[in-house]
């Protein structure tokens, strides 16, 4: 529960004054569609940026390739290891030689003969998870503080709050993203890794993991407005539905082409809709309190 305490008392005077300025000032009540989701992405990114745990997540992101390539690639115990207790064998770990490897995420079939294979599952899909953490952290401060009844008296139009909400998650989840390739770049130098790579090929692989990013935000979002103020509960279930989709991040790789950017575009765009109408469903079918 202190993950929903995360701005400072001053922070949050700032922010909640930004919040009644704009709903004194008539903008969500704007008949119009654009200015109506305009207005909530004003006050969404304005708390984005006010909020510590996006900062402390960035940060996560760009440590994360530092420790993959200090602790990845550890061996499971043997049959002569004295804590095999009835092994056979060793299983398969992943081998950090090019940096670039914590971008393609490989490793998915060593992870699950190896568990301890540290490299084969905290790679950069990891960024979805944390993405889904900062939209359970959003929406929950906006039930637990009482917010949210603010908001839907004056915008009554769930959709635009479905719309704000997947947008910032989709910003804070490239914003992750960026860090984490520059963290790359950096555990790289330090630990003597290479480098090669075909340049359209990550270029195409970073940019099709952000269009994905818009599927898992839409459903981590469709998951924090089911718990709504139980934030616990949001987190175990974002846990939950990150690691079973975990796989799904894996189809862009070093070797992703404009089709790979094309179909994960396509994807991003049909997956947000679909999953933000159930998000929107379920704000117009459940109360507020």
């Amino acid at each position: 529960m202190a993950l929903q305490n995360t701005m400072t008392a001053n922070e949050a005077f700032k922010t909640c004054e930004f919040e009644r300025k704009g709903l004194d000032s008539g903008e969500f009540a704007s008949p119009t569609f654009l200015n109506r989701v305009k207005a909530m992405l004003k006050l969404d990114f304005y708390r984005l940026f006010n909020t510590p745990a996006f900062y402390i997540m960035l940060l996560i992101a760009a440590m994360i390739p530092a420790l993959v390539m200090t602790v990845g690639g550890a061996e499971p115990p043997s049959a002569t290891s004295p804590h095999a207790a009835g092994a056979v064998g060793a299983a398969p770990s992943v081998e950090i030689t090019n940096a670039w490897q914590l971008v393609e995420s490989t490793g998915g079939s060593a992870v699950a003969e190896n568990p301890l294979d540290f490299a084969g599952f905290a790679n950069i899909n990891m960024i979805f998870i944390f993405a889904g953490l900062l939209m359970a952290i959003f929406v929950s401060h906006d039930y637990s503080s009482g917010f949210v009844k603010s908001i839907f008296t004056s915008h009554p139009k769930k959709v635009d709050y479905v719309i704000s909400k997947s947008a910032v998650g989709v910003f804070g989840g490239a914003g992750m993203i960026a860090t984490y390739v520059f963290g790359t770049v950096i555990a790289g130098l330090l630990t003597g890794k290479a480098f090669d790579v075909d340049v359209g090929g990550l270029v195409m692989c970073l940019v099709s993991k952000a269009l994905l990013m818009g599927v898992f935000c839409s459903l981590f979002l469709s998951v924090a407005v089911f718990f709504r103020d139980k934030l616990w509960l949001t987190i175990v279930f974002t846990f939950l539905f990150g690691m079973m989709l975990y796989p799904a991040a894996s189809v862009a790789t070093l070797s992703s082409t404009v089709v790979t950017v094309l179909m994960s575009l396509a994807t991003g765009i049909i997956g947000t809709a679909a999953i933000g109408s159930v998000s929107a469903l379920i704000l117009r079918k459940r109360d507020l309190a």
